[in-house]
């Protein structure tokens, strides 16, 4: 991937990925960050499909600073990528009195509720590394999609994890917004319509703290196929969660090609 260096030190963090794999501008990493984008895009974009919020508009990442994406496709599925960096304010996260919270699969049943609560979330979920969805609630339970927008949202934060200190990500759709934290390994993941940010934060910062003693990978007992999935065809197993790979135009286009050769959504039947 080539990066031009065109931007002069008032626009130090932000940049421009083009469909074709080159940077306009300075993306701060050596252009590191700039080649892990187009690798998250396509992640992104399937999960507009699976939860049937039509297509990626904008990712915005949360950590030390906050990066937020704009995002153009053209008419073969190529993107375009305008970034930004910007400072974030200092924030100290409140300390959490936990009472009780022995029962791991309680614990985490409790907060995925707790999400869910929040006016404007219609869903939300915990997925492990392993692809296991051990706790859901809300409209959209169906375990396959569950299961992959969770997968997926893993790779984007750990993808993002080494450039980026990503604490959250917001993924912008057409019609909702994907909300995702790391819970160590795994992942927090909810959709909403709106949220207010301040009260997402606060209950990200609530769960995290609610399930830092616990062991997420020991709940054994997580949700069940539906009827209509248990009489659907078996699909291909979720790939596993991959860093993105090296910044070289011919994997990108190999990637992509793979991607568009997964499984089919299972919302909206």
């Amino acid at each position: 991937m080539s990066v031009e260096q065109t931007t002069g030190p008032g626009v130090q963090g932000e940049f421009l990925v083009r469909p074709d794999g080159t940077v306009r501008g300075d993306d701060g990493a050596s252009g590191a960050l700039a080649a892990a984008l187009p690798y998250t895009g396509r992640l992104a974009r399937r999960m507009g499909e699976l939860v049937g919020a039509g297509d990626l508009r904008l990712m915005e990442a949360f950590g030390g600073r906050r990066l937020t994406v704009g995002v153009t496709w053209t008419p073969a599925g190529e993107g375009t990528f305008r970034a930004l960096m910007t400072p974030l304010e200092p924030r100290t996260v409140p300390s959490f009195v936990v009472v009780g919270g022995a029962d791991t699969a309680a614990t985490v049943d409790h907060c995925v509720h707790r999400l869910a609560a929040v006016p404007g979330v219609l869903w939300s979920s915990i997925v492990t590394a392993d692809s296991r969805v051990i706790a859901a609630v809300g409209e959209q339970q169906g375990l396959h999609p569950l299961a992959e927008v969770g997968n997926r949202m893993l790779a984007i934060l750990r993808s993002l994890e080494d450039q980026h200190a990503t604490g959250h990500m917001r993924l912008r759709f057409e019609h909702g917004t994907v909300i995702g934290a790391s819970l160590g390994r795994h992942a927090l993941v909810g959709f909403a319509s709106t949220a207010e940010d301040a009260t997402l934060v606060g209950v990200i910062d609530e769960v995290r703290a609610v399930l830092a003693g616990h062991d997420l990978a020991s709940v054994t007992a997580g949700l069940e196929p539906s009827v209509e999935e248990q009489a659907a065809p078996a699909d291909a197993p979720v790939a596993a969660v991959v860093r993105p790979p090296a910044p070289v135009g011919a994997r990108y286009r190999g990637a992509a090609r793979a991607e568009r050769a997964g499984k089919r959504s299972l919302f909206g039947r």
